[in-house]
């Protein structure tokens, strides 16, 4: 019996920066955790990953208004173990005929496809159209995101992730004070990072195919 096709409506195609400076079991203890977060994301959002070219991947959602939030939070991944990765993103409808992304289609993934191997000098860049005002504060994103230290990277991605929870709870997880919890997400410009994550989800939320 043929798989029924299920329809998903942004996606984030990335590729690892410098990773094949890495030794052996560096990369693979790297690409074991990547399949873990997005394994996590796949139980949290129904997303869909597929890896490929070794340090290459996909993650398609069903909704756009938190790909930003994602992207942000994938990059922040990589940030806080000292790496980065770029990422590239669009929206539109998705189609997974198999219940795989690997043979989905759709013009996002070209998109995000094409967005990923014209990328220069930024590490986040969006495919689809919007107003020059939205595009430059992408650009101010990817700019403070790549001055981010990786305990600050780690401190703003636990924020992310728990939805703003208070700094007390923080330092709890992160074996610090409060006091330096805080400190880590002012240099992370934090309060400008979320803004953003809040405006983004105004100005992706319409589909566009």
């Amino acid at each position: 019996m043929q798989t029924p096709s299920v329809s998903y409506h942004s996606v984030i195609t990335a590729d690892i920066v410098s990773s094949q400076t890495l030794a052996a079991n560096d990369y693979e203890q790297l690409i074991t955790q990547l399949k873990l977060y997005l394994t996590a994301l796949r139980a949290d959002y129904g997303a869909v990953f597929h890896i490929f070219r070794g340090d290459s991947f996909q993650v398609a959602f069903k909704e756009t208004n938190t790909l930003f939030k994602h992207a942000i939070s994938l990059r922040l991944f990589f940030l806080q173990q000292g790496l980065d990765v770029k990422v590239s993103l669009a929206k539109g409808e998705i189609m997974l005929s198999q219940g795989t992304l690997a043979t989905a289609t759709g013009k996002a993934l070209v998109k995000a496809g094409r967005g990923l191997d014209n990328i220069k000098q930024q590490r986040l860049i969006y495919n689809n159209t919007c107003d020059s005002s939205f595009l430059l504060n992408i650009k101010f994103i990817d700019l403070l995101l790549g001055k981010l230290s990786s305990k600050q990277a780690q401190a703003l991605l636990l924020y992310i992730q728990q939805d703003k929870p208070e700094h007390a709870l923080l330092a709890e997880q992160l074996n610090t004070s409060r006091a330096n919890v805080t400190k880590l997400l002012n240099l992370a410009n934090y309060t400008l990072i979320d803004e953003f994550i809040t405006l983004s989800a105004s100005q992706t939320f319409s589909k566009e195919t």
